[in-house]
Order: structure tokens, then sequence, then C-alpha cells
């Protein structure tokens, strides 16, 4: 087909960190690819004596959505999950109401997904019915199957796993980041197709073409401070790094806490995915940049973006090499990374690193070449315009639920 494809995005096309990779990030090379990229949130019609009260009228049966865009659209796409519960996702707390919901997270303090109230409205009717007229999209980049305790949110994403999978087996496409999630999903949906994240150069541009500080090496890892718990692999290697090498600095990016200083010499807080990360990121000017990973099913699925993003700024990527396939395995081992298992594997690559600037040098420019050549996203754009024009072709070829 050569018209437009117009995509509901339902809940926002940069809502998320997510998102920001995966969809925010094409808009306008998807534009010129003839896909539009609508963010969409049907709205919710009730009876008049409901006025000021749309949660009770979702409660008592009498609300209905405004589906009319659906039909001026071809595909709707959905991602990852979302709290449709009046229910802490942290602690699993029932609330009154998506109110009550936030008192209670001010409350409590915790750090709990709001509540979304249409999404059991919306996905039965759109997988019902009669053949559908529009296509459904669904798109993952973390495995929801096995995300462990410490992320945060496990109580409130194991009530939604309903929707979760009724999304993977009831979308006519589903695309996913990683090998490891297509093989983990093939089995609930055969209409399943890997696309890799990607990077847009220009948002780092403060870093092209400029020579990295001279002096002892900056060590950057980035992460929220629960990745404390993957720093811990690499923490002793980067310490002796930095003992060796006196001006040497330990930089985290994105956790300003105590007990992130207390593992850093620099630590600054965290920064919206997108431009502003990149340009933040760039302007550390780290000469290496650390991807260590706690071995586990999940970290398995998750993508290479930290090699991408560290190429872009002229670091060198040390990466986990997991017992299985994982997100660095697209790294060439010495030639434009370094792969690391255990604590005697780290020890050696950054202090390889720490000690030879022109290793640095070579290997960070190598992988810059790579990531330009194979990861921009004005290629991924159009693996991204082929996903939507085929979807778009071939509405309700997934089941009717």
């Amino acid at each position: 087909m050569s018209e437009r494809v117009r995509v509901l995005v339902y809940g926002g096309v940069g809502s998320a960190a997510c998102d920001v990779y995966r969809r925010a990030l094409y808009v306008s090379r998807l534009a010129d690819l003839g896909v539009d990229l609508v963010s969409w949130t049907p709205p919710l019609v009730h009876p008049p004596a409901y006025a000021g009260r749309w949660f009770d009228a979702i409660r008592d049966g009498v609300a209905q959505l405004d589906l009319s865009e659906v039909a001026q659209a071809q595909v709707v796409l959905f991602s990852r999950w979302s709290n449709t519960h009046a229910a802490c996702t942290v602690c699993g707390a029932a609330c009154a109401s998506p109110d009550g919901l936030s008192e209670h997270g001010r409350c409590s303090g915790h750090d709990t997904l709001g509540m979304d109230p249409l999404l059991r409205l919306l996905l039965p009717s759109l997988l019902s019915g009669p053949k559908r007229r529009c296509a459904l999209m669904y798109d993952l980049d973390d495995d929801l199957f096995h995300q462990p305790a410490w992320v945060g949110h496990g109580a409130g994403l194991a009530r939604e796993m309903d929707l979760v999978e009724l999304f993977i087996r009831g979308a006519d496409l589903v695309t996913v980041s990683t090998p490891v999630l297509h093989k983990l999903l093939q089995p609930f949906s055969p209409r399943t197709h890997v696309i890799r994240n990607a990077v847009e150069p220009s948002w780092y541009s403060a870093a092209a073409g400029c020579a990295q500080p001279a002096g002892e090496p900056r060590i950057l890892f980035y992460g929220a401070d629960v990745r404390r718990r993957d720093y811990a692999l690499c923490k002793d290697a980067v310490d002796d790094a930095v003992r060796a090498h006196p001006g040497a600095r330990r930089v985290w990016l994105g956790s300003d806490s105590p007990a992130v200083h207390a593992l850093v010499d620099e630590a600054h807080p965290s920064v919206a995915a997108g431009p502003a990360f990149a340009a933040v990121l760039a302007n550390l000017r780290p000469h290496i940049g650390l991807a260590p990973l706690q071995p586990s099913e999940f970290a398995s699925a998750k993508s290479e973006l930290h090699w991408l993003e560290h190429s872009l700024v002229g670091a060198v990527t040390v990466a986990s090499r997991l017992a299985t396939s994982g997100p660095y395995d697209p790294i060439q081992d010495g030639q434009d990374g370094l792969l690391a298992t255990g604590a005697d594997e780290w020890q050696r690559a950054l202090a390889r690193l720490a000690a030879s600037p022109a290793l640095r040098t070579d290997m960070a420019g190598r992988a810059r070449e790579r990531v330009l050549a194979e990861y921009q996203a004005a290629a991924r754009a159009v693996e991204w315009a082929a996903a939507y024009r085929w979807a778009a072709t071939h509405p309700g070829i997934g089941p009717r639920l």
C-alpha cells in the first residue's frame, strides 16, 4: 500500500524512557516515510448524572469509550504494561480510587505507577467482535515474565500479566527489541518481529569530532540507584584502576543519592531520556563506559543501548558477557568493546584500558564506526515503517479473543 498509514499510539508517543527510543525517536522520519504516529487516549463517555465522577461511571458499568478515531486509523499500537487497578504497584495496597492511589503514594513514599482506568474497557472491544479493520500492534522491550523484585513494581505487574498475555496473543503483529525476547514470545505469537533499538547521532553532537579530554580516564556508569547491584560486579576493578592512575575519575549518571556518592567521585542526577540525556552524557566526556549486569533471564533480554550510547560519546564499553544470549552479544570482543564475566576479567579489562589511551582511542573509534553503520535511527525507521505497513495490510490476522 502506498497511502499514508495512521498509527494511534495508546498513552502517548514519548511518555516514558522506553517510548523515546522505540517511538519518539522516529516520529519525523516515519512521517517522511508516510507513517504518522499519533498519541491517543480515547475519550470516556458517561451519563450526565456522573458528571465529575468518571471513575464511578466505570465502576458502575455505565461508561463507554469513544472509538471514532479508530475508524480513521490503520494501526493501534500498545506497549509494555499499565497499572489498571487502584492499587499500589510497589506494596500492593488496595485503594478506593485513582485519587486514593495518589494519596497512598504521597503518604507512603512509594514510587507507584498511576492507574489507567481505560485499558480494560478498551482492549476487549478491539480484540473481539467481527473481523477488525484496524490492526493491533504490541511492542515490548523488556522481559515482563521474569522481572525481578528489585525493579520495584512486581506487585503491580503480577496483576497485569493477564493483559500482557492478551496483547501478545491477540495482536496482529508483536515487535520486540532483542532476539531473546523474540524467542520468549514465539510460543505466544508466531507474528513476532525483532526491531533492535537505535540512536540518533545528532543528539550526541556535543561529542562529535571532539578529542577526549587529556589525563587519566573517566570511567562512567549510568543507571538508577537500584543498579548498584549491577555496579557491584565491577566496583573493585574500577577502584583498582582509579588507584593505579591518580587523576582517574569514577562517574555515575542517573542518581546522586548518598549511597551512590559513596561509590564514585562524581554523581549526577537522572535526566529525561532523549536529547537532554544524550547531551549530558556527551558533556561528561567518558573514556570508558561500564555495562555490568547481574546474570538473570531478565538481564538477558535487555538491549545493547548502553554500548550504542557509549560509542557515540567516544567511550569504550566494558560489558557483562552472560552465559546465555545477552544484550552485549553484538560487541566484537577486543575490537569495538570488551566483554567480562568474572572479577578477574573485569580487572584485566579495566586495567588494560586505563593504561593505554591509544587502545581506548582505537577501540572507541571502531565502535563508533560500527554503530553509525548499523544502528542509526534513519535506517531503523525504514524497518519500523515496513512493520507498520505490514500490520496495516493484515488487520485481524491475530485471533479474535
